[in-house]
Formats: structure tokens, C-alpha cells, sequence
């Protein structure tokens, strides 16, 4: 029997938010010369956004080290777009997390596993800031264990990462349903026993969770 059920946050519960890239630019545009949209801002922070997350894949950004990260990136992409706005002022304006948004039916979904008596949990590849990442958008009241790569110091798929989370939340594998948008970390957590499906939202397929709506069926057979 289904104890915990564990999500990947994005591509499973969050997606990128719609025209936030647009209204950055807006925002900056008022302290940086020369025409700014969404397609020259994208394209300065796209390289930039690519090196700071390759310190995220190898887990350099503790809790203590993530508002100097965010301030540093704010600093470099401000920099190039020479422009004269306050990375400070960056990082308090436009946390990260206002670039993703829930997913259709997410609220819904863990207010009833809440319901129903689950532990819910996220277990995503990023910074330690995962539970104000969710809070901002009023799903962090509804998961009981927040698990960040860069907090644990492992990464998916490493299945190190998957032992760690099942310890800690204190259930069986065969007790752990998952929701991964990446098959290789669905492949290692099938092979540790969890019961793990592969998200492709808006994609239907073969053995592949399309709509969260799905997971009812999955979890009440």
C-alpha cells in the first residue's frame, strides 16, 4: 500500500510561468539603455543562466551560499545588459521562483493527498530555497518534506539520493509512489523498489503520467 508519494517539482508540479520573461524585461527596462524584450533579455541570460546552473549540478550552492549566488548572477546578467538597476534590487523583485508556476490541477492534486492522510514530499535537483519556492506559489502547506539536491548534497539519479529520501520520510520502497519527468531517475527509483512513473505532461503515451489527473487513478486503482 501507497504511504508516501513523492513529486519532482519541475515539469511535474511546476512549469516555466508565461510571460515572465516579458515582464522582466519590462521592469528593467526603466534602469537600462537601449530596447529590452523578452527575446534580447533571453538571450543575454541564457549563457549566464547556464554556467550558474552547472554549480547547481554540482552542488556548490548551500543555504548558506544561495543569496550570494542569486546576487552574483543578478550582477553578471545586469552587467552585460549594462545596465543601471540594483542586483539587489533584482534578486527582491524577481526571486527565481517567479519564473515557474504550478501546473494545472498541482493544488488540487496534493490538497487531496493531504487529504486522504499521504506524506507528500518534493525531491527536486536544485537549491536549498525548494520550500519558498513552493510557498510562493501556496503549495508549500500542503507537502510535509522538502528534499533539494544541493541541501542533501546528492544529485538524481544517484540512487544514494532515493535511500536517503526513503530513510527519512520512514516508509518501505514498495511504499513510495514517484513522479519524475526524467526516465533516468525514474529507472533508478524503479530499481530500488519505489513505484516511479514517468511525467510528460500534455504528452500522452505508453506508461507515461499526461495529466495529473492521472495520479488519482494510479494512487485508487
Amino acid at each position: 500500500m501507497i504511504r508516501a508519494v513523492v513529486f519532482d517539482r519541475d515539469g511535474v508540479l511546476m512549469r516555466p510561468a508565461q510571460g515572465a520573461m516579458g515582464r522582466l524585461a519590462a521592469w528593467l527596462a526603466r534602469c537600462t539603455s537601449g530596447p529590452l524584450d523578452a527575446a534580447r533579455l533571453q538571450a543575454v541570460l541564457e549563457p549566464i543562466w547556464e554556467r550558474y546552473a552547472l554549480e547547481i549540478r554540482r552542488l556548490k550552492v548551500s543555504a548558506e551560499e544561495e543569496p550570494r549566488f542569486w546576487l552574483n548572477l543578478a550582477r553578471d546578467l545586469l552587467n552585460k545588459l549594462k545596465s543601471r538597476c540594483s542586483p539587489a534590487e533584482v534578486v527582491a523583485e524577481w526571486p527565481y521562483y517567479r519564473f515557474i508556476e504550478p501546473v494545472v490541477g498541482a493544488r488540487a492534486l496534493l490538497e487531496w493527498l493531504q487529504v486522504q492522510g499521504y506524506t507528500v514530499a518534493v525531491l527536486s535537483n536544485t537549491t536549498p530555497s525548494l520550500r519558498q519556492s513552493l510557498a510562493y506559489h501556496g503549495l508549500a502547506e500542503f507537502v510535509d518534506r522538502f528534499f533539494a539536491s544541493n541541501s542533501l548534497g546528492l544529485l538524481k539519479p544517484d540512487g544514494r539520493i532515493f535511500r536517503r529520501v526513503g530513510e527519512e520520510l520512514g516508509v518501505p520502497p514498495e511504499a513510495i509512489a514517484y513522479f519524475d519527468d526524467y526516465p533516468d531517475n525514474v529507472r533508478v527509483a524503479r530499481g530500488l523498489g519505489w513505484r516511479a512513473y514517468l511525467v510528460r505532461l500534455g504528452e500522452p503515451g505508453p506508461e507515461v503520467v499526461h495529466d495529473l489527473d492521472l495520479i488519482y487513478e494510479i494512487l485508487e486503482p
